[in-house]
C-alpha cells in the first residue's frame, strides 16, 4: 500500500457522477465522435491513421463532454456544440501529438505514443493537419467570435508550451510562474470548451465570461493533480510514466513546494539539472523525498482550492441537475486517482 494512497481514494459518488455525465451526453457524443471520424478523412492515408490512433488511445474526452454539458446547461438545442467540440478536441489532439515529440515520450495512456510508432516527423506533421482542419471547420460553422476565441486559444496555447520550454530546469520557478504555464498550456482548452458551450446557448457576455472562468479554474484544477500524481502514481495506476517531469526539466508545484523545505532536495535537482538527465537512482529518491515533503499533498490542496473556486461560478439559473454534474466533473479533476 503507498504511504499516500489515502489521498487518492476518490468518492465513489463523484465517479457516479460523472459516469451520469457520460450518459447524459450518450447521443451528443456519438455525434462528436462520427464529426471526428467524417474530419479525419484523407485520402493521405497517414493522416487518419494517426489521427484515429492518438484520438482513440483512451483520452477521457473532458473537453468536448464540458462543452457539451455546457450547451445543456442552458437547453441548447442545435447542432453547432458538436463541431465545436470536435474542433476543441483536435486542437488538444494536435498539442499532444506536437508534446510527446517535444517531450521525447514514447508512451501516452499506457500505449506507444504516435511518434514511438511513426516518427516525430509524421507527428508532427498530423499534428499541423489537426490545427488546420480545425481552422476550416471554425470557417464553416461562420461566427466570428468563436473562430477569434479559438485563434486566441491556439495562440496561447503555442505560448504556453514555449514558455514552459524557457521555463526548463528554471530551478527559481515560483507558484505563480507555475500556474501561468499551466493556464496557458492546459486550462485554456477547458477555459474554451466551457465557453465555447456557453456562446452558442446564446448566454450574455456575463455568463460566458462566468463559465469560462469555471472551465480555466477546472483545468488548472485537473493539471495539478496530473502534477501531483507524477510524483505519487504508480505507473500502471497512471497509464504512463511516472517520476518524469524532473527528466523533462519541468518544475511543478510538488517539487517546487518540497525544495522549499528541504536543501537536500533543492541540491540534488540543481545537480540533475545541470546534468540535464537521471542517473541511476536519482528518479526514485527525488519521488521520495518529495513524498517525505508531502509536495504531492500540497500541490492537490491547490486544485481542490481551484475546483471549488470552479463550482462557485456556475450559474443558480440554469438546469439544477446538470449544474450538480459540473460540480462534480469540477471534483473529479481535483481528487482523480489517474
Amino acid at each position: 500500500m503507498h504511504a499516500y494512497d489515502a489521498r487518492l481514494v476518490t468518492d465513489s459518488s463523484i465517479h457516479t457522477s460523472l459516469q451520469r455525465a457520460v450518459d447524459l451526453c450518450q447521443s451528443d457524443m456519438a455525434r462528436v465522435n462520427a464529426c471526428i471520424h467524417d474530419n479525419l478523412q484523407s485520402d493521405i492515408m497517414m493522416i487518419p491513421a494517426i489521427g484515429h490512433y492518438i484520438v482513440n488511445s483512451g483520452g477521457k474526452r473532458l473537453r468536448p463532454l464540458l462543452c457539451l454539458l455546457t450547451a445543456k446547461l442552458f437547453g441548447y438545442r442545435g447542432d453547432r456544440h458538436i463541431p465545436l467540440s470536435v474542433v476543441v478536441e483536435f486542437i488538444h489532439t494536435a498539442s499532444l501529438l506536437h508534446d510527446d515529440v517535444v517531450d521525447s515520450s514514447d508512451q501516452r495512456r499506457g500505449a506507444p505514443s504516435a511518434n514511438g510508432v511513426w516518427g516525430n516527423q509524421a507527428s508532427v506533421l498530423v499534428g499541423d493537419y489537426l490545427f488546420s482542419r480545425s481552422f476550416q471547420m471554425m470557417v464553416a460553422d461562420g461566427d466570428m467570435a468563436m473562430l477569434k476565441l479559438m485563434s486566441d486559444v491556439t495562440n496561447a496555447l503555442a505560448e504556453g508550451e514555449v514558455l514552459q520550454l524557457s521555463r526548463t530546469f528554471h530551478l527559481e520557478m515560483t507558484e505563480t510562474e507555475c500556474l501561468e504555464v499551466i493556464e496557458r498550456k492546459t486550462a485554456v482548452l477547458f477555459k474554451a470548451a466551457s465557453e465555447v458551450g456557453t456562446h452558442v446557448a446564446g448566454q450574455s457576455t456575463d455568463v460566458v465570461a462566468a463559465m469560462a472562468e469555471y472551465g480555466m479554474c477546472l483545468g488548472v484544477a485537473f493539471q495539478l493533480m496530473d502534477d501531483a500524481l507524477d510524483y505519487l502514481a504508480e505507473a500502471e495506476e497512471a497509464g504512463k510514466p511516472v517520476g518524469h517531469d524532473l527528466e523533462e526539466g519541468k518544475i511543478t508545484l510538488p517539487l517546487i513546494y518540497a525544495m522549499g523545505q528541504d536543501t537536500e532536495l533543492a541540491s540534488r535537482v540543481e545537480v540533475i539539472a545541470e546534468r540535464g538527465s537521471y542517473e541511476d537512482g536519482d528518479r526514485e529518491w527525488v519521488r521520495q523525498r518529495v513524498a517525505a515533503q508531502d509536495g504531492s499533498g500540497f500541490a492537490m490542496g491547490r486544485a481542490r482550492d481551484y475546483a471549488e473556486r470552479a463550482k462557485l461560478l456556475l450559474p443558480k439559473h440554469a438546469d439544477d441537475e446538470i449544474r450538480s454534474l459540473l460540480a462534480d466533473l469540477a471534483d473529479f479533476s481535483a481528487h482523480r486517482p489517474y
